[in-house]
């Protein structure tokens, strides 16, 4: 739709006189940029808004000032667009989790495609990149099934979101439309002995996780330290008394990503829930990277594997988890190397395995920019090469190393375009690899997230 493509923000533009923070602007909205903020133009000079729609008159007031761009809080909405719509949540629009309730469903997947197209052509220097039409989810919302809580160290309350305005503000969220049911109403039950912690011995976050084929969810808990005694009888409580949770764990180290994280501990019950991927079961440990999305996930795998043939090409898959995906590239025959870093997921990727009856799969527990080096210096030595990594993309390097590495096809599952569209170039440059299609797939409905499949082929 007209009025729906990003725009570009450029490197360097001045920004016009008068135009400084607490100034009270009157904009057009032009655009919506990856992330959802709107883009509007001053005297040329971009500013971001938060909350607006294309083709909207607004009133606001710039809050921050670069010399790429500026951003700026929104007062009021002059002239609305004709597609904005009540949304149905009623934390909008205090939470920030959610940025596109406002836009009807079909439009969000329309705008969404845009966004790829246009990081492709700026990040990724393709003019004119094949991006098909965005693979919309089956259930637009109560599709989540792993959901990632804030506790604040404020006494007398629980865990939730961030706030828009003010991200180091928490915002508890009942009556959250994105988990599935059962993982809300979890939550929800939750919330009173969350507030109940004393802010000192409160962890940093909780991460929800159900599988359709488990009765209750798991929780996990992060901390920066080991967890306190009140946590550990609530966890009992929880798991036996109240039967609100299959089971509790504990890791050390305050988010996902830390550095500092260890291995998780079980306080009480079980520690993984079961999930079926189409035909597949499987038993995913608490903590676990595993889709949020299970029913498009397995509809974007079997996608995968189909790519892949039903020959007896070599594939090798990077960042492997849990094994899902691997499950279904291995599903016919095919041989496959799986490379994993975390120890916990290649052991639970060989149950796995092995409750499905499936052979044939090398697991390597190895850092990926290892195994790209390790395979890299040779000649390609295997005729496909499937990933799934993490929002930064490939490691430095990675992915002109691993343009060596595949003899044949090259897919690549993302959950961010933009490192994508870098990594993608770089593979490209080195001149024997094609961009043949990019499949954006929404396993994200009303937020800002976007994942996409990208395959490319040599020669």
């Amino acid at each position: 739709m007209a009025g729906f493509e990003p725009v570009e923000v450029p490197d360097v533009t001045p920004p016009p006189a008068g135009l400084q923070a607490g100034a009270r602007v009157d904009l057009m909205i032009e655009s919506l940029a990856y992330g959802g903020s709107g883009v509007a133009r001053r005297e040329g000079f971009v500013v971001l808004v938060d909350r607006t729609l294309p083709g909207e008159r607004i009133q606001a007031e710039i809050t921050q000032l670069s010399r790429r761009f500026a951003r700026a809080r929104l007062l009021e909405i002059v002239t609305p667009s004709p597609h904005r719509q009540a949304s149905p949540c009623p934390h909008d629009p205090l939470c920030g989790g959610c940025a596109y309730q406002p836009i009807p469903y079909a439009l969000q997947l329309e705008i969404k495609g845009a966004q790829v197209r246009e990081l492709l052509q700026r990040i990724g220097k393709f003019d004119d990149p094949p991006v098909q039409q965005v693979i919309p989810s089956s259930l637009p919302f109560g599709y989540r099934r792993r959901m990632s809580y804030a506790l604040a160290d404020v006494e007398g309350t629980g865990g939730g979101l961030h706030r828009r305005e003010n991200p180091t503000a928490i915002l508890e969220v009942p009556g959250c439309l994105l988990p599935e049911n059962g993982l809300q109403r979890t939550y929800e039950k939750l919330l009173p002995d969350l507030r109940s912690l004393r802010p000192s011995q409160r962890p940093r976050q909780l991460e929800l996780q159900s599988g359709s084929l488990s009765v209750l969810p798991v929780a996990l808990f992060r901390g920066e330290r080991f967890a306190s005694r009140d946590l550990r009888r609530l966890a009992e409580t929880w798991v036996q008394a109240d039967g609100l949770l299959a089971g509790v764990l504990w890791q050390q180290g305050s988010t996902r990503s830390s550095a500092t994280r260890g291995r998780p501990q079980l306080l009480a019950g079980t520690g993984h829930i079961e999930e079926i991927l189409d035909s597949f079961r499987l038993r995913i440990p608490g903590g676990s990277f595993f889709q949020a999305n299970p029913p498009l996930a397995a509809q974007i795998f079997k996608e995968i594997a189909r790519r892949c043939g039903t020959g007896s090409d070599t594939i090798l898959e990077l960042y492997a988890g849990v094994g899902a995906l691997t499950l279904f590239l291995a599903g016919s025959g095919r041989r496959v190397t799986a490379v994993e870093g975390n120890p916990d997921s290649v052991g639970a990727a060989r149950v796995n395995a092995e409750l499905n009856g499936i052979s044939g799969i090398e697991w390597l527990l190895a850092d990926v920019r290892e195994a790209i080096d390790r395979w890299a210096g040779k000649s390609p030595a295997f005729d496909i090469v499937v990933l799934d990594p993490p929002r930064t993309g490939l490691p430095r390097q990675g992915a002109r190393r691993l343009a060596c590495v595949a003899r044949r096809k090259i897919l690549y599952l993302s959950c961010d375009p933009a490192t994508l569209a870098r990594d993608l170039r770089d593979i490209v440059e080195s001149g024997e690899w094609t961009l043949k299609e990019v499949l954006p797939v929404d396993f994200f409905p009303h937020t800002a997230g976007i994942e996409c499949l990208a395959i490319l082929e040599k020669g």
